[in-house]
Protein backbone atom coordinates (compact mmCIF):
# COMPACT_ATOMS: atom_id res chain seq x y z
CA UNK A 1 0.00 0.00 0.00
CA UNK A 2 3.03 2.26 -0.02
CA UNK A 3 2.30 3.75 3.41
CA UNK A 4 -1.22 4.69 2.40
CA UNK A 5 -3.91 3.93 4.98
CA UNK A 6 -7.13 2.19 4.08
CA UNK A 7 -9.04 5.41 4.78
CA UNK A 8 -6.77 7.34 2.41
CA UNK A 9 -7.35 4.73 -0.29
CA UNK A 10 -11.11 4.93 0.22
CA UNK A 11 -11.04 8.73 0.12
CA UNK A 12 -9.03 8.76 -3.11
CA UNK A 13 -11.27 6.15 -4.74
CA UNK A 14 -14.45 7.97 -3.66
CA UNK A 15 -13.12 11.20 -5.14
CA UNK A 16 -12.20 9.43 -8.37
CA UNK A 17 -15.66 7.83 -8.65
CA UNK A 18 -17.30 11.19 -7.90
CA UNK A 19 -15.29 12.89 -10.65
CA UNK A 20 -16.05 10.10 -13.15
CA UNK A 21 -19.78 10.62 -12.51
CA UNK A 22 -19.61 14.35 -13.19
CA UNK A 23 -18.96 15.64 -9.65
CA UNK A 24 -22.60 15.51 -8.58
CA UNK A 25 -23.26 17.16 -5.22
CA UNK A 26 -25.13 15.51 -2.36
CA UNK A 27 -23.99 11.91 -2.90
CA UNK A 28 -20.92 11.73 -0.67
CA UNK A 29 -22.19 8.78 1.39
CA UNK A 30 -22.96 6.79 -1.75
CA UNK A 31 -19.50 7.37 -3.22
CA UNK A 32 -17.84 6.56 0.11
CA UNK A 33 -19.79 3.27 0.31
CA UNK A 34 -18.91 2.33 -3.28
CA UNK A 35 -15.26 3.24 -2.74
CA UNK A 36 -15.07 1.26 0.51
CA UNK A 37 -16.43 -1.82 -1.28
CA UNK A 38 -13.89 -1.44 -4.09
CA UNK A 39 -10.94 -0.89 -1.74
CA UNK A 40 -11.93 -3.78 0.53
CA UNK A 41 -12.12 -6.06 -2.53
CA UNK A 42 -8.70 -4.82 -3.70
CA UNK A 43 -7.19 -5.48 -0.26
CA UNK A 44 -8.70 -8.98 -0.14
CA UNK A 45 -7.29 -9.67 -3.61
CA UNK A 46 -3.86 -8.39 -2.57
CA UNK A 47 -3.92 -10.67 0.48
CA UNK A 48 -4.94 -13.66 -1.65
CA UNK A 49 -2.17 -12.99 -4.15
CA UNK A 50 0.37 -12.45 -1.38
CA UNK A 51 -0.75 -15.64 0.37
CA UNK A 52 -0.58 -17.65 -2.85
CA UNK A 53 2.99 -16.51 -3.50
CA UNK A 54 3.94 -17.13 0.14
CA UNK A 55 3.16 -20.84 0.05
CA UNK A 56 3.50 -22.45 3.49
CA UNK A 57 3.87 -19.08 5.21
CA UNK A 58 0.39 -18.09 4.05
CA UNK A 59 -1.06 -21.32 5.43
CA UNK A 60 0.62 -20.76 8.77
CA UNK A 61 -0.82 -17.28 8.93
CA UNK A 62 -4.30 -18.58 8.22
CA UNK A 63 -3.95 -21.18 10.98
CA UNK A 64 -2.81 -18.50 13.40
CA UNK A 65 -5.84 -16.38 12.47
CA UNK A 66 -8.19 -19.32 13.06
CA UNK A 67 -6.69 -19.94 16.49
CA UNK A 68 -6.98 -16.31 17.52
CA UNK A 69 -10.64 -16.14 16.54
CA UNK A 70 -11.96 -18.68 18.89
Amino acid sequence: MDGETVEQRIRAKAYSLWQEDGSMEGCADEYWRKARNVVEAEIADEKRRHGASDGATGEGSAAAEDTSQG
